[in-house]
């Protein structure tokens, strides 16, 4: 087809001669303009290609591609010192990632479109990590999300061509998916097709069949009432993602016995027992403020407790709540892989850092804070309750030297 740039016609083509017309400076990049429209510029919701320009025998690497007054311009980390014929590598890697996450982005929208009919194509963005898009108009469930996952990986079992052609805008198809406007800024567009399942207008690389896809995966969503935002990864990338997912849960199988179908229901007793956690943290701390107990050493009132859970903000919460009167002293410590630390003081006449820091760096710790508050940590700690006990003994010891 005539005046289709190569990252249409033969986008697995990696080495393109090139001319470089010139390279200025951009803050910390450099831009270098080229002749030939053989790399594919950011835009369309699509990342620019990557890739590598030879030039005197050395290695320039550009991280992006983008349009400057009509010309192809390459990002590149490094100045381009001569101006002339020289040849341009793609990172195919990149551009591979980008074709089967944007084919992929195509059958999954086009396969929601089916099930809701008056859902409309919303910002997109494709790189060669992953991809997000949005549609608009119409509520998406989770099912529906789900069913269009499983859409997509059956196109890709199918290996269906993937084509493409430039048609006038005034000829297209109503069937073919196009973003509001399109058609009226420009007169030809091209059209991407994947088999008889979706047929886009699209500016975009793709892959040239559904199978080069290979995994495809939802990664994270967000459902509304009038609308849905969608995060996904294709081939190698989804399938390290959902291995290294599988590996995390199959270490645990044999400590925790279950059955893989059922780890949403144990997922569900997780969250009902992280809630009922927090509200026996939030009684006991209720307790605690309520009716506070401390011993007397030389006229120094000593709170101290041991804190399963609690981590340093909720600590610091119970500081607050407690109204500390007279000379004070409060000591809380949550065990835990990282043991942490708050100590409190009320009209003392040293600093809260003076009494627990020097506690705290004997044990290998850190920490700092305020006159009043100190925070601090400890790591490495084998028996947590020794620890908290050694620290109790200790502060109630400097405290009776005060």
């Amino acid at each position: 087809m005539p005046n289709q740039p190569s990252y249409w016609s033969n986008p697995t083509l990696k080495e393109h001669p090139v001319t470089v017309t010139r390279c200025r400076a951009a803050g910390e990049v450099f831009e270098v303009g080229i002749k030939e429209n053989v790399v594919r510029p950011e835009g369309g919701g699509q990342a620019g290609d990557q890739g590598t320009l030879l030039v005197q025998g050395k290695r320039v690497r550009f991280i992006d591609t983008v349009l400057r007054d009509g010309e192809t311009t390459l990002v590149a980390e490094q100045p381009v010192q001569v101006v002339g014929a020289t040849t341009l590598e793609v990172d195919m890697e990149w551009r591979k990632a980008m074709m089967r996450n944007h084919t992929a982005e195509h059958i999954f929208v086009g396969s929601l479109r089916r099930m809701v009919p008056d859902l409309q194509p919303g910002y997109i963005w494709i790189d060669g990590r992953h991809g997000t898009v949005e549609v608009t108009g119409r509520a998406v469930t989770i099912e529906q999300m789900i069913t269009a996952e499983a859409e997509v990986q059956r196109v890709v079992s199918l290996n269906v061509p993937v084509t493409s052609d430039v048609v006038s805008s005034d000829s297209l198809d109503p069937s073919v998916r196009t973003r509001e406007g399109v058609t009226s800024k420009h007169d030809m567009l091209r059209v991407v097709r994947v088999g008889e399942f979706d047929s886009s207008a699209c500016s975009g690389t793709h892959v040239l069949n559904s199978g080069d896809i290979g995994f495809f995966k939802v990664i994270d969503y967000k459902l509304e009432e009038s609308g849905a935002r969608f995060e996904f990864m294709a081939g190698d990338g989804a399938t390290e993602l959902a291995s290294r997912l599988l590996n995390m849960v199959l270490m645990r199988k044999h400590d925790f016995p279950f059955e893989y179908d059922q780890l949403g229901a144990v997922l569900d007793r997780a969250k009902t027992l992280l809630a009922e956690r927090n509200e026996l943290l939030e009684g006991f701390e209720q307790i605690m403020t309520e009716r506070p107990l401390a011993e007397d050493v030389k006229g120094i009132a000593f709170f101290h407790e041991y804190l399963p859970g609690f981590d340093t903000g909720r600590m610091k919460h119970v500081v607050k709540k407690i109204s500390l009167k007279g000379p004070t002293a409060m000591l809380l410590f949550s065990p835990g892989e990282k043991c942490n630390i708050v100590f409190a003081i009320n009209e003392l006449r040293v600093t809260a850092e003076e009494i627990a820091g020097q506690l705290i760096r004997a044990l290998h710790g850190k920490g700092g804070g305020s006159r009043d508050l100190y925070t601090g940590g400890l790591t490495g700690v084998r028996q947590p309750r020794e620890t908290y006990e050694q620290l109790v003994g200790s502060l109630r010891q400097l405290l009776s030297g005060l």
